[in-house]
């Protein structure tokens, strides 16, 4: 994933690394901007490996053994049902019992997936199961806030940084809640809140948000660190700069895959999957089409020759993005 997500995107950026505890229970509660592309960003660089609960619906007979193997669990919302929503019940207590052995879960605490780069509200979800999961533990459970900034949330070669951010520790929201009851658990929640906007280049929603997002996402703000991009004085740029296009080339050398994905990513109603859907179709469709252009050609025109023409069309795909 790290060498196939390098090549989807143009900048692969991670910071914060080091606020990643070891060997003791964690949270970790990335942003939702895209669909299962944000998932795979936060899990092929975190230095720890994790259970992940995600959307029930997308579990069923054919699919539930593929995804219990990805460490995988459904999680049921307001949408699949109300009767479905008891069903968390069983799920919670896995996740406390990872918790017992020191293992991580994840969960996208804004509940569901949105094209905008700001923080939106946070469901209890997330603080609900931190609080309760750690009454029941001895050891300290904390919550690890991830950041996953898109310089495009649709298209291929561009950039993404993705900042882990300083932990939240549950203990304390957890003593306090005999006392304070449900205002602990909505004291834990913005607290929660507060450490995912200090992993967002934009953590808010203000006026001037379409501004921010077109002149700090450009191409020539790729090698900027995370603190340059949140404090980047887009007010002084006149203009967003245009890049070229060269699109045409890596299509007419490579048809078939970017027939697929066109094909593919045309059926997504929603514009979030768009990316995802990208990535995944591109992982399989590329190496099939140069594998069998490399066969077809070896046994027409000899092995050196097909060797250079898969050669040019890897190049033409990535120049034409570059």
């Amino acid at each position: 994933m790290k060498v196939t997500l390098g090549w989807y995107f143009k900048k692969v950026r991670i910071e914060g690394l080091e606020n990643v505890p070891r060997n003791q229970p964690l949270l970790v509660a990335p942003n939702h901007q895209n669909a299962f592309l944000d998932a795979l960003l936060v899990g092929a660089f975190i230095p720890i490996p994790f259970h992940i609960l995600t959307r029930a619906d997308i579990f069923n007979k054919w699919s539930t053994p593929l995804l219990g193997l990805l460490n995988m669990m459904p999680i049921y919302r307001i949408r699949d049902g109300y009767a479905k929503l008891s069903q968390n019940d069983a799920v919670f207590e896995t996740c406390k019992d990872l918790f017992r052995e020191n293992e991580s879960v994840l969960i996208f605490p804004e509940g569901n997936h949105g094209e905008h780069h700001y923080l939106r509200p946070l469901t209890k979800g997330a603080a609900r199961i931190a609080l309760f999961s750690q009454k029941e533990i001895d050891t300290e459970l904390q919550v690890l806030p991830v950041g996953v900034n898109y310089f495009d949330h649709q298209k291929s070669r561009k950039g993404v940084v993705v900042v882990f951010g300083k932990p939240v520790s549950v203990k304390s929201f957890a003593e306090q809640h005999e006392e304070k009851g449900a205002k602990a658990l909505l004291e834990l929640k913005e607290a929660i809140s507060d450490g995912m906007k200090e992993t967002l280049v934009i953590p808010e929603e203000t006026d001037d948000y379409e501004r921010k997002k077109q002149f700090i996402f450009q191409k020539k703000n790729l090698g900027l660190t995370f603190n340059k991009l949140r404090n980047y004085d887009y007010k002084s740029d006149k203009k967003v700069e245009k890049l070229p296009r060269r699109g045409r080339i890596a299509k007419i050398l490579n048809p078939v895959p970017f027939y697929f994905i066109k094909r593919i990513v045309s059926n997504a109603n929603d514009p979030v999957f768009h990316s995802s859907l990208k990535f995944a179709t591109g992982l399989v469709a590329f190496p099939v089409w140069w594998l069998f252009i490399l066969l077809i050609l070896s046994l027409v025109v000899g092995t050196p020759l097909a060797l250079f023409t898969v050669f040019v069309m890897v190049f033409g795909l990535f120049y034409s993005y570059s």
